[in-house]
């Protein structure tokens, strides 16, 4: 059944009110305007009721994004994403909420993304599940700038039956119309919706919708997360069937272009979702996540670092909780341990550094509680990470002077996780 007057419910003014606190919450750049949130936050009562206004009239444009290029996580690529104007992101939000209310009853239990009440945690879950009831093989499809790719027409045309109110309609297609600016050059949008855009999530969630329904149909398990997704299958011969009938439903059906180069069938073991792995039937936070983090540890670590060894373990530890607070759903017994224990040789090797001095480790040897004639036959090269495992200096800096400075240990987390 379609839905009449969807446009009052995006100008309502308790909507744009929610809308722009989200959007004050979620901060970010300026936009094309200068305009920044803390600006827009001094004028909020006459910008909100001017955004009512021109929606109710019929007369909102949207502005330009300004497009800014980001890394990719693990390479060497930039991901290319499109900063709204303040204005543009609160009536984007309130378009979001609306288009929630009209659609998410229909999106299908595994679908994970962006989905108010649902987690990542519980999409890995979910490929855990259907692991262990014997789908061992992988059907892993990447498409190709998915974001950059959409069809508007596409999109419209899935909006359309759900949404009676033309009005609406012709609102998001100037959303999606607004351009990009690039290089201080305008640079139009015939396709696609910039990641930066609050509608971009939900507009995803209704566009591969559509392959769920398929994937449903079917009766095969999958888990999707935005254009993440991952279908599962009991044999080799099945996972090939399967990938060559979503390929061609994507691209010949929604129009989808396909990475072919990224896209493959392989047995779940070795299949990356999320950050995470299924290996033997639990999860496994990912070779690749592990490496980018001690890429990012060792960053934060660097015997050089001129902060205090407490200031270094404070900005450490902020990575730290925000990394383990994702990927502490492992189920492997000894990795936090082990990670735990290289960044303590790490952080140990910085503090010889920072006393410089051998002797100046023996007087510590000593208030440690060494007799002082064993600690004056102790002769440590402090510049040299083979240091790091000499038991006079694991003694002196043991996990009691860790936890003293109030380093984070992953373990700790693992433990409660395992609790919950």
């Amino acid at each position: 059944m379609k839905v009449n007057e969807v446009l009052v419910k995006v100008y309502e003014p308790g909507r744009l009110q929610m809308a722009w606190q989200q959007v004050r919450k979620n901060a970010g750049a300026a936009g094309i305007d200068q305009m920044t949130v803390e600006a827009f936050a001094q004028r909020e009562e006459s910008l909100l009721a001017l955004i009512h206004d021109k929606l109710k009239s019929g007369s909102y444009r949207f502005q330009p994004a300004k497009r800014v290029l980001i890394p990719k996580p693990g390479t060497s690529k930039k991901r290319k994403l499109g900063i709204p104007v303040v204005m543009d992101r609160v009536v984007g939000t309130s378009m979001h909420y609306v288009l929630e209310e009209c659609f998410d009853p229909g999106f299908t239990e595994s679908n994970f993304g962006f989905r108010w009440g649902r987690s990542q945690h519980q999409a890995i879950r979910h490929l855990q599940g259907l692991v262990k009831e014997g789908k061992e093989w992988a059907v892993a499809v990447d498409l190709k700038s998915f974001f950059d790719e959409i069809p508007h027409g596409l999109i419209l045309r899935l909006i359309r039956r759900k949404v009676a109110d033309e009005r609406f309609v012709t609102l998001l297609a100037r959303l999606l119309k607004a351009g990009v600016i690039v290089n201080g050059e305008l640079e139009e949008t015939n396709k696609g919706c910039p990641q930066g855009s609050p509608l971009s999530p939900m507009l995803s969630n209704i566009v591969l919708n559509e392959l769920d329904y398929k994937l449903e149909e079917r009766n095969l398990g999958y888990c999707r997360w935005a254009d993440d997704f991952v279908i599962v299958v009991r044999s080799e011969r099945a996972a090939q069937r399967v990938m060559k009938g979503t390929v061609a439903y994507l691209e010949e059906v929604l129009g989808l272009p396909v990475n072919r180069e990224k896209s493959r069938v392989a047995p779940i073991k070795e299949i990356t979702f999320l950050g995470f792995q299924i290996l033997m039937g639990k999860i496994r936070v990912s070779n690749q996540a592990q490496t980018r983090f001690k890429y990012r540890v060792r960053e934060l670590t660097h015997r050089n670092n001129p902060l205090s060894m407490y200031q270094v373990i404070q900005e450490l530890n902020k990575y730290l909780r925000g990394w383990v607070g994702y990927f502490g759903v492992h189920e492997f017994k000894y990795l936090f341990r082990d990670l735990d224990a290289w960044i303590r040789s790490r952080l140990r090797s910085i503090q010889l550094k920072k006393w410089k001095k051998p002797g100046k480790f023996q007087r510590i040897m000593i208030r440690a509680g060494f007799d002082p004639k064993e600690a004056h036959r102790v002769w440590i090269k402090m510049n040299r990470w083979q240091s790091v495992m000499r038991r006079p200096v694991r003694f002196v800096m043991n996990l009691d002077w860790f936890r003293e400075l109030k380093l984070v240990f992953l373990h700790d987390y693992t433990i409660a996780f395992s609790r919950a």
